[in-house]
């Protein structure tokens, strides 16, 4: 299990003096403790409290504005994201045996299963692949999946009859449910349960909105700068297929994409160049309809 200890001490191991922390949500209550441990240690801190949606999102120019010779990024892991300036990759790994609720609910599982998880309960896995098997199930085990990025995943599809997630919260499962036939369930170490993740309602809402942007003509493409989500290519190929179709196409960069920023833009349709999940779970959230550049069907 990751401590803050442990965290401490991998600041002190890189030698940073002043040092901006990006925490997850989950973690936020213990920043003033972590502040303090570092402070003990002779490091500067400051704790980030904009929103941490992933490794994509490096607050790497805050960090260079605030002179910081290093920023640490908790609970995510490193994907390759290019940085300003240095950063430490904590991952914060929980220590959780999900045993007794996998034993109360196997009658649930089909018998050939996908195993995956968030960064966080990957050490569970093993602890899930032993115990079904066990029990006569066969496990393939895919490992860590993202909520842009459910590749590893997907390369199992054809040998499974459904995927076993394992981690809190709907955001992984739920992605990763869209992008597969096969039925996801989500074992869930916070509720204590084990249920099936249901993507109807989100499916239906893509259709919707395919089928609303078929009939507009004027559309904003969004970006954000968040270092890990820039695409400049995806982003002028969507612009060169718009005007393709003869529609007229405006670009629009922000950090956070929220429907407020978009209220004077007077265009009939949004496609959404930023983080994939703008347009699933906050797709109703917009006043005109928003798909993903993967959606446009015209």
């Amino acid at each position: 299990m990751s401590s803050l200890e442990e965290l401490v001490e991998k600041v002190k191991a890189r030698g940073a003096k002043r040092v901006l922390v990006q925490l997850p949500e989950g973690l936020i209550t213990r920043s003033r403790e972590l502040e303090e441990k570092l402070s003990g240690e002779g490091i500067q801190s400051y704790v980030s409290l904009d929103p941490c949606y992933g490794a994509c999102d490096l607050r790497d120019c805050e960090a260079k504005r605030l002179e910081c010779d290093l920023l640490v990024h908790v609970g995510h892991s490193d994907f390759g994201v290019k940085s300003s300036v240095p950063v430490l990759y904590y991952e914060w790994f929980f220590d959780w045996d999900p045993v007794r609720i996998l034993e109360k609910n196997l009658e649930k599982l089909p018998e050939k299963m996908g195993l995956v998880s968030s960064v966080n309960y990957l050490d569970s896995l093993a602890i899930v692949r032993e115990h079904l098997e066990n029990r006569g199930k066969t496990c393939f085990l895919a490992g860590q999946i993202l909520g842009c990025d459910v590749s590893e995943a997907l390369k199992i599809e054809k040998m499974v009859d459904c995927y076993l997630y394992v981690g809190s919260g709907a955001f992984h499962p739920l992605g990763l449910a869209l992008k597969t036939k096969k039925p996801v369930f989500s074992l869930n170490p916070d509720k204590q349960i084990l249920g099936k993740v249901d993507p109807d309602l989100f499916l239906r809402q893509r259709e919707a909105a395919k089928a609303l942007a078929g009939d507009c003509s004027s559309f904003g493409i969004l970006v954000s700068t968040k270092p890990g989500q820039i695409q400049t290519e995806k982003i002028l190929n969507v612009k060169k297929k718009l005007e393709s179709e003869g529609k007229k196409a405006f670009i629009f960069a922000m950090d956070c994409i929220t429907p407020e920023k978009l209220l004077g833009l007077n265009l009939d349709c949004y496609i959404n160049c930023a983080c994939p999940r703008i347009a699933i779970e906050n797709r109703t959230s917009f006043q005109k309809p928003i798909l993903n550049p993967d959606e446009i069907t015209f």
